[in-house]
């Protein structure tokens, strides 16, 4: 299969080509088709397999579809960390060469000087960490009452850090009528729970198993109590020899 056959317009299929890009991985194939049909989706795929292309390439077309009078933001990308959202930031700018849309990313850790006087420009795509986008909404230096698309990345690792409270306020911020794209590296109850209060009947799409870890990493199970975990941890962190349990 090809990009082409994921109907991808000519300008994405062919800056994704000069990126090196081959043919579609198994998320894009998956998921693409869903969410250039408008539709919400729940998916669960680990990193490193092509997940954010996978959103990023459907979003870029779905926005070119129509050019509206306001510059306002149309698409919200948040995720847990400031690497990963200038990750996503790269790649959107890669996969939109060809095309007349503009993308950002705001992240805590750095002055926000630089962060809002890109905002005084015209941006499309949005990708935010939680605490500094409500810090921004809050100043009133960002408006998302025109939203279009909602994405949640890495869902699993952002609610594990604690931003469950946050991504509930973006949520209040955000109009109630959007496509909304949910995707997590495992798919535990709690999270799909969650999930499913945020989207409108759903596409489910996994391509890995269910709360599967990468085969580089080595697992090991230690059986201790509650109050000694911490204890446990440090001694296991000083082991210079490997884990084999």
């Amino acid at each position: 299969m090809s990009f082409k056959n994921l109907n991808l317009i000519n300008p994405i299929v062919r800056a994704v080509t000069e990126a090196g890009y081959s043919r579609p991985t198994e998320i894009q194939s998956t998921a693409i088709p869903h969410i250039l049909g408008g539709r919400d989706i729940i998916a669960c795929a680990q990193t490193g397999t092509g997940k954010t292309a996978a959103f990023a390439m459907p979003i870029l077309q779905l926005l070119k579809r129509h050019n509206p009078e306001h510059k306002e933001i149309r698409t919200l990308i948040l995720t847990p960390t400031r690497e990963l959202a200038i990750q996503i930031e790269e790649n959107f700018s890669i996969y939109s060469k060809y095309l007349p849309l503009s993308q950002l990313s705001v992240f805590g850790g750095v002055s926000i000087g630089g962060q809002l006087a890109a905002l005084r420009k015209r941006v499309d795509i949005l990708v935010a960490t939680p605490g500094r986008l409500l810090d921004l909404v809050d100043k009133r230096h960002i408006d998302l009452s025109k939203l279009e698309i909602l994405v949640l990345d890495e869902a699993d690792r952002m609610l594990d850090m604690g931003f469950i409270n946050d991504v509930k306020k973006v949520l209040q911020l955000i109009p109630r009528k959007r496509q909304t794209l949910f995707f997590s590296a495992t798919m535990p109850l709690s999270i799909k729970k969650f999930a499913r209060t945020i989207l409108n009947n759903p596409v489910e799409v996994t391509v890995t198993p269910m709360s599967s870890t990468a085969q580089t990493v080595k697992q090991s199970v230690y059986f201790v109590e509650k109050q000694d975990k911490t204890d446990l941890l440090i001694d296991i962190l000083q082991e210079k020899t490997p884990l084999d349990h």
